[in-house]
């Protein structure tokens, strides 16, 4: 098998791989919402941990990903992606292009949902500091 088909068997494996992780952070984020909810703190450091997992995981694949693609002759990017893609036979075209935008969907869906997770801890984060008597206005006044 020449090493140009094994990158690109890497590539589509790397984004299968980061479909299902995605997969995976999407429902730890929803458990991360729920523990902050309930102030669940051991649930929450356990969810925080394996969501650092993911990142750590997810990055390290978008990493080698684009370097597979750099060595492939494209660039390192979405055009370079959909280059590939385009080398391969009709049917895997297909598939592949699916699972490449199934997984933007997947990244941003998460994005959204860490960015409503990241409201709730700041609304919980401005409640606590005015129950406390915290607020920022309160330095201000004798």
């Amino acid at each position: 098998m020449s090493v140009k088909l094994e990158q690109v068997k890497l590539l589509l494996r790397g984004i299968r791989t980061d479909n299902d992780s995605c997969r995976q952070l999407h429902n730890l984020l929803k458990t991360q919402r729920l523990c902050m909810i309930r102030r669940a703190s051991d649930a929450l450091l356990t969810a925080n941990a394996q969501i650092d997992q993911l990142y750590l995981a997810l990055s390290l694949n978008a990493r080698v990903r684009r370097e597979t693609l750099l060595s492939l002759g494209v660039t390192g990017d979405s055009v370079g992606i959909a280059q590939v893609f385009s080398w391969l036979p009709a049917v895997q075209k297909t598939a592949a292009r699916q699972a490449w935008r199934q997984l933007e969907e997947n990244i941003a869906a998460c994005k959204r949902y860490n960015e409503k997770n990241g409201e709730l801890l700041t609304r919980q984060h401005e409640f606590i500091q005015t129950f406390l008597g915290h607020e920022t206005h309160f330095i201000y006044h004798p």
